[in-house]
C-alpha cells in the first residue's frame, strides 16, 4: 500500500474532519450527533470542546447556552463506549447503550462483585430509582442516594457509582437538567425517544462508518480503543462499512500505520499559520487515536520541558505545542500556559487571542500566565 497522505496532510484532514478548521453552522446538539459521542469527564470544558465545533457568530454559543443545552436534553451525558463520561445525542442514546453496555458489563463486573451488587440487588435499585425518577422528576445523585438508603440499599461510595452506572447501562437512567449547581438523573425513557432496534453487526457497521467519517485517516486499532470494542469487533465493523459502501472508504499506510479514510476531495487547506486552538484533554481530536495518535505531537527534538503539565493540549497548525488550564473566580478567568517548545511573537500572540474567545464562551474576563521553563 503506498502512502496517500503526508502526516502534515493527516492532521490538516482531521482538524477539519473534527471540525476545529471546518466549523458547523448547526445547534449544539447536531455537533453532538454529528460526532456520535464526544468523551464529557471534564463536564465545563466538555462544553466547550462542543462549542469550539459551531461556526463563529453562531447564537447560544456561551458556556451557559450549551449547559441549558443540556439541562433541555438536547444534549445527554451518560456511560457510554469506554467506560467514562460522553455526551450523546438523543437519538444515537439507544442503540450505543445496547452495542456498549456487554462490554462495559464485563469490564465492571468485579466491581459488581466487589460491592456485594448481585442480579436482584441491581434490580431492586432499577425499581427504586423508576419510582423515585417516574412523571418527569428529576433528582440529584444525593436525593438518589437517601431514596435507596430509605428503601434498605445502601449505596455509597463505590457502591453507589457502580449501582448508577449499571441502571444507566441497561437504559433505566440518564442526564437531567441541573438542580442549583448539582446535575441530575432522569429517566431514560422519558429523555430519549423510541426508536427500532439495532442488531449488533448493523451497530458495528453504523458506529464504524460514522467514525472513520469524522476521524479519519484512523486505524482500526485507533477505532477499537475509541470505541471500547474488542479488536474482532472492530474489524468486523470496518470491514462491513467498506464492503457496504464499495469506494467510499479508502486504506494507506503512513508511518507504519494502516489507515482508512474517507477521501471526499483533495486535501483541504490548513488556515493561515499559527493557527491555535485550545483543546480539552479529553477532546475527540486527541481521544479518537490510539496507534496513530502520535501524529498530533510536536516533533520530539523541539520539545522542552514544560514548567508544569496543565493536561489540556494547546494545538499550534494542529500539533501540540503547550498544555493550558483555567483557574476560574465568580469574576475572572486565569489561563495558565506551558510551552513544549519555543513559542514565537507570533504565535504568543495568537495564542493570547484564542485565550480571549475563551473568556468570551466562558462569559467572563480573561488574563494569561506563562509558565516558562
Amino acid at each position: 500500500m503506498a502512502s496517500a497522505l503526508s502526516i502534515r496532510d493527516a492532521v490538516t484532514v482531521r482538524m477539519h474532519r473534527h471540525s476545529l478548521w471546518s466549523p458547523l453552522a448547526a445547534s449544539a446538539g447536531a455537533v453532538v450527533h454529528q460526532y456520535v459521542a464526544m468523551q464529557a469527564q471534564e463536564y465545563a470544558y466538555a462544553l466547550w470542546a462542543t462549542a469550539q465545533r459551531r461556526a463563529p457568530g453562531t447564537d447560544g454559543n456561551t458556556a451557559a447556552d450549551l449547559a441549558a443545552a443540556v439541562d433541555r436534553g438536547e444534549i445527554l451525558r451518560t456511560h457510554v463506549l469506554r467506560p467514562t463520561w460522553h455526551f450523546v445525542a438523543p437519538s444515537d442514546a439507544r442503540w450505543l447503550l445496547a452495542l456498549s453496555a456487554p462490554t462495559i458489563h464485563r469490564i465492571n463486573d468485579s466491581y459488581y462483585r466487589k460491592s456485594s451488587l448481585d442480579a436482584a440487588t441491581l434490580n431492586q435499585v432499577h425499581e427504586v430509582l423508576a419510582v423515585e425518577l417516574a412523571g418527569g422528576r428529576h433528582r440529584t445523585r444525593t436525593q438518589l442516594q437517601a431514596a435507596l438508603a430509605d428503601s434498605g440499599v445502601e449505596s455509597s461510595g463505590l457502591r453507589l457509582t457502580y449501582a448508577m452506572m449499571h441502571a444507566e447501562l441497561e437504559q433505566v437512567i440518564i442526564s437531567g437538567a441541573s438542580v442549583g449547581k448539582q446535575r441530575s438523573y432522569a429517566l431514560f425513557d422519558e429523555q430519549v425517544p423510541a426508536s427500532a432496534p439495532l442488531d449488533r453487526a448493523a451497530a458495528l457497521k453504523l458506529l464504524a462508518e460514522r467514525y472513520l467519517s469524522t476521524r479519519g485517516p484512523a486505524s482500526v486499532k485507533d477505532f477499537a480503543v475509541w470505541s471500547g470494542l474488542r479488536m474482532p469487533d472492530a474489524r468486523a465493523g470496518v470491514a462491513a462499512a467498506v464492503e457496504d459502501s464499495p469506494g467510499r472508504f479508502e486504506q494507506f499506510m503512513l508511518d507504519g500505520v494502516t489507515l482508512w479514510w474517507e477521501p471526499r476531495s483533495t486535501v483541504p487547506p490548513a488556515p493561515a499559520p499559527p493557527r491555535v486552538d485550545l483543546a480539552q484533554c479529553y477532546d475527540e481530536y486527541v481521544m479518537s487515536y490510539f496507534e496513530s495518535k502520535h501524529f498530533l505531537f510536536t516533533p520530539a527534538g523541539q520539545r522542552l520541558e514544560p514548567a508544569a503539565m496543565m493536561y489540556h493540549p494547546v494545538l499550534i497548525d494542529g500539533l501540540m505545542a503547550a498544555t493550558w488550564k483555567h483557574v476560574l473566580t465568580a469574576a475572572a478567568a486565569v489561563i495558565q500556559l506551558a510551552p513544549l517548545r519555543s513559542l514565537s511573537a507570533a504565535e504568543v500572540a495568537a495564542v493570547e487571542d484564542s485565550v480571549a474567545a475563551y473568556g468570551c464562551f466562558l462569559g467572563l474576563p480573561t488574563s494569561t500566565q506563562w509558565l516558562l521553563p
